[in-house]
């Protein structure tokens, strides 16, 4: 592939809370480092970067709880270029992991301050707008349906 487009990046995609071994909140399992999968990026030491996930609302219950080393810890384990090619943080979010306008814009605002040493070449949001998918996603996009702003989407702006 390289010798026909030698500018194309190749990577693989990986979920950064699963690699972490973070397997509790939300869905009630034990978060334990311990488990981490870091030893994966191993696997493909070939390709020109990493792409990761991320969904921490579904770990954390609030943004602040993230720690501060959450996307850092990254650049211990690959001197590669790194792209988020998912991130969220549900608006709304399901019974006992309530959310707001408000922290879904605070999240955005803490993922770009923790995500700035990273310095990713691509980051990309999950949703515009609401979803039809299933629980925790549907209402992960910066806009509800027949929305045309959020507190969360000018921060995405950066206004």
């Amino acid at each position: 592939m390289k010798a026909v487009s030698p500018g194309t990046r190749v990577f693989t995609v990986f979920q950064l809370e699963w690699m972490k071994g973070l397997r509790g909140g939300l869905f009630g399992g034990v978060n334990d480092p311990a488990k981490s999968h870091w030893h994966l990026l191993a696997d493909f030491n070939k390709s020109d970067c990493l792409a990761f996930t991320t969904y921490p609302c579904i770990i954390f219950k609030d943004p602040s709880e993230i720690p501060e080393d959450h996307y850092a810890e990254v650049t211990d384990h690959t001197d590669k270029p790194v792209l988020f090619t998912e991130s969220g943080w549900f608006r709304v979010g399901p019974t006992g992991w309530e959310s707001s306008d408000d922290e879904q814009a605070s999240f955005v605002a803490r993922f770009f301050a923790l995500t700035k040493e990273v310095k990713p070449l691509v980051i990309i949001w999950s949703f515009l707008y609401d979803q039809d998918v299933p629980e925790p996603f549907t209402t992960m996009g910066f806009l509800a349906r027949g929305s045309s702003g959020s507190k969360a989407w000018n921060a995405w702006l950066g206004e």
